[in-house]
């Protein structure tokens, strides 16, 4: 999302492939046409299950209020730009967060930037933050029609990038039925299996004394928990579905030309990014439309996941106004793209700070291990007493929130905010990144400091500090935020309390490589890699259920107690071994 608007990555290749950003402002200059010719054009492309009109250049209501309002505030302070391009020169080299950043120190905490042919009012600041989160939320509680939120969610009907009463209600939908409290505990028992066979794979490194690629299995945990609190467990399609969000996610943060350059929109089918889009927005419909009729032939009422819940609702037909199955598949998709890979990130970014800072890592883990020595292994029901760790993941979210800039809102009608004139239809960015590590707001923002939070700085991430904002704030705040934290917080309580952790053989902390990729959301750049050992056995009655069935072994046989007495001594070696023996 947002880092598309900052974003030079080449479109698809196709048969008029634009040159890399170095030379993409002679090739957009020798290929554009006026705007007369524009006008009097309209490219119409369909599919069986979409379709999609470009439309003349700046027929936007919102945007001709916004050059017909008139400023009757202060001149925006901001960087220069140049003719078509805009600033987008400033942000070349670095990515969007901390190019907006740097910018900001030079020109202050609300600016106008030009993107290309767009204006957008960044913001910097508290008060500022404030003042469009909470003050005027009303008004900017809408977001723009961008390229690939058209085509991949069904012309904007996830929640994410609808507008107006259609919106309302399927926000209320997921806070209500699909993502609120009662529904998140439902899926415990799942978080507990997938947690378990978590540890099972890294006891199994642990044992074996061989460096595991954390990073990856993280997302592969986050993934599971996500399909099947979506799917049931009747996915058997989750791998080429999740790779195809995976390519979604990557296009979605790279270079569209049409939503920087409305005169220039056609350029999107001409570059293949259009096209690209409408490839993997049929991929996905294909395997959601199979789910679907999954779901429609055998319904449960005692185990709702949560497309059946989208689907009892839309049968019930008392919504105020209605949902389609193109509703349901965009909000599905929805979860996928905000549920799976913020979720695996946080965590990995919570153990790469971890073991760069050995006593915030030791005093962590000797909070749970004290705690839960007695029981030998760590439940969802016991994370709420590690007030460190919960420490530790607010410190995480503020120096690595799960996107960095929020997703930008629009403003409905022209207003004042901290003095300066924003016009209707006007584009604002927050950047939380930079509020974060503000020194204004913050001690020594630049440190992971866990502690600062339980030595008189009580600010939450629950969208009431507007200089702590990973999930956002008011109407539009992140509706999945505990079903994320739940994870989250269990994963990283079970792997800190039964492994000890160190840097793979021959690298320092030194050479830990922290820098960030280049996408929506801002995760590591290269995978953590670190070498468990094994300090509390894997003693969960849910773990040893959970192997043996995984293995194939039915709970009333002998091999069963095999696998139950191999799971109180201990972790996976003992497993193999036991399942060696009975193979013997």
């Amino acid at each position: 999302m947002l880092q598309r608007h900052a974003s030079y990555a080449a479109a698809s290749p196709c048969s008029m492939d634009p040159p890399p950003f170095c030379g993409l402002l002679p090739w957009l200059l020798s290929h554009s046409v006026g705007k007369s010719h524009l006008a009097s054009n309209t490219l119409t492309w369909e599919t069986s299950d979409l379709t999609l009109t470009r439309e003349r250049s700046f027929q936007a209501s919102a945007y001709l209020r916004s050059k017909s309002s008139k400023n009757t505030g202060p001149e925006f302070p901001g960087p220069w730009h140049l003719p078509l391009i805009g600033s987008l020169h400033h942000l070349v080299g670095a990515l969007p967060h901390h190019a907006l950043r740097d910018l900001a120190r030079r020109h202050g905490p609300v600016m106008r930037l030009r993107v290309g042919q767009v204006d957008q009012i960044v913001l910097t600041s508290r008060e500022g933050a404030q003042q469009i989160l909470k003050a005027q939320d009303a008004n900017f509680a809408f977001r723009p029609e961008l390229t690939a939120a058209k085509i991949i969610a069904y012309g904007c009907r996830d929640v994410a990038f609808s507008n107006g009463e259609y919106w309302r209600q399927l926000r209320k939908l997921c806070v209500m039925e699909l993502l609120g409290a009662k529904r998140v505990k439902s899926f415990a028992s799942l978080r507990a299996e997938q947690v378990s066979l978590l540890m099972r794979d890294v006891g199994y490194a642990a044992t074996a004394g061989k460096e595991i690629n954390l990073g990856a299995r993280l997302n592969e945990l986050t993934n599971s928990i996500v399909v099947q609190a979506s799917f049931g467990r009747r996915c058997p399609q989750q791998k080429k579905f999740m790779d195809t969000i995976k390519e979604v996610i990557k296009m979605s943060s790279g270079f569209s030309v049409g939503d920087l350059f409305p005169s220039l929109k056609i350029m999107d089918v001409l570059t293949g990014f259009s096209t690209k889009l409408i490839h993997y927005h049929k991929k996905l419909d294909a395997i959601l439309e199979e789910t679907i009729q999954e779901h429609l032939l055998s319904r449960r009422d005692d185990e709702e996941d949560l497309i059946d819940v989208l689907l009892r609702l839309k049968d019930q037909g008392d919504l105020e106004v209605p949902i389609s199955y193109e509703s349901i598949k965009a909000l599905v998709i929805d979860l996928f793209a905000g549920g799976t890979e913020t979720t695996a990130n946080t965590i990995e970014w919570a153990m790469s700070e971890l073991i760069l800072h050995p006593q915030a890592m030791n005093r962590a883990q000797t909070e749970v291990r004290e705690a839960m020595k007695g029981k030998g292994y760590v439940e969802e029901s016991d994370v709420p007493q590690f007030a460190y760790i919960h420490s530790v993941v607010k410190e995480t979210l503020r120096l690595h929130p799960p996107f960095p800039l929020l997703f930008p809102r629009v403003g409905q009608e022209t207003t004042q905010v901290l003095g300066y004139t924003i016009p209707a239809g006007t584009r604002v960015l927050i950047n939380v990144w930079a509020l974060a590590r503000d020194p204004k707001y913050w001690h020594d923002g630049e440190s992971f400091k866990p502690e600062r939070f339980q030595e008189g700085d009580d600010k939450e991430f629950k969208g009431n500090d507007f200089e702590f904002l990973p999930f956002g704030a008011g109407r539009r705040m992140c509706a999945g935020m505990s079903f994320g934290l739940s994870t989250l917080e269990l994963a990283l309580a079970q792997l800190l309390f039964h492994f000890d952790w160190a840097l793979p053989k021959g690298m320092t902390p030194g050479d830990l490589d922290m820098a960030e990729s280049f996408g929506s959301s801002a995760s590591r750049k290269i995978n953590l890699h670190l070498v468990p050992s094994p300090r509390f056995p894997l003693r969960s009655k849910s773990f040893v259920c959970i192997v043996a069935n995984y293995k194939g072994i039915p709970r009333t046989s002998r091999a069963h107690d095999f696998f139950f007495m191999a799971g109180l001594l201990g972790f996976g070696c003992e497993l193999k071994l036991a399942k060696t023996k009975l193979q013997r």
